[in-house]
């Protein structure tokens, strides 16, 4: 039984590990639309992850806590709230951007990683059109980008 790690981002990640059985390489895909690529890694593997990389602070990968092995697991992430604050899935992140102004705001100054920042301006970018100009202006300023061009 091994513990379930999730790609919530729109992009790709690799880890290699380097294990007492030798090298291992594990690729996930980023997630399309609704679709979230899980893999389940032993033990060793995400022992190895969260010794030897800021994959779970940064929320490159997420714990699926379907188990009592992968809610244990969430307990040796270093920076917990690094991890809780960049780890989104794109229905969180459409919550969050149709939300009242006040909470989005506060939500977004929370993330810290920019792979983070750039999933959210992608999921903006989806529902543009839904998005007041207000909005539009802080996630460019948030972003560090002029509002002109944000979603060119």
């Amino acid at each position: 039984m091994g513990i379930k790690l999730a790609r919530y981002r729109n992009t790709s990640y690799f880890a290699r590990c380097f294990l007492s059985g030798g090298e291992k390489q594990y690729t996930w895909t980023g997630a399309k639309g609704n679709r979230i690529d899980i893999k389940e890694v032993p033990q060793e593997v995400f022992d190895y992850l969260s010794m030897n990389s800021q994959c779970f602070d940064n929320g490159e990968l997420v714990i699926v806590e379907d188990t009592e092995e992968s809610k244990q697991a969430k307990e040796h992430i270093a920076d917990i709230e690094s991890y809780e604050n960049n780890t989104h899935t794109k229905e969180e992140i459409e919550k969050i951007l149709k939300g009242n102004f006040p909470k989005m705001k506060k939500e977004l100054n929370d993330i810290t990683v920019d792979s983070e920042k750039q999933f959210v301006l992608s999921v903006a970018q989806e529902m543009q059109d839904e998005l007041a100009k207000g909005k539009i202006d802080f996630l460019a300023e948030w972003l560090g980008i002029d509002s002109a061009i944000l979603f060119d």
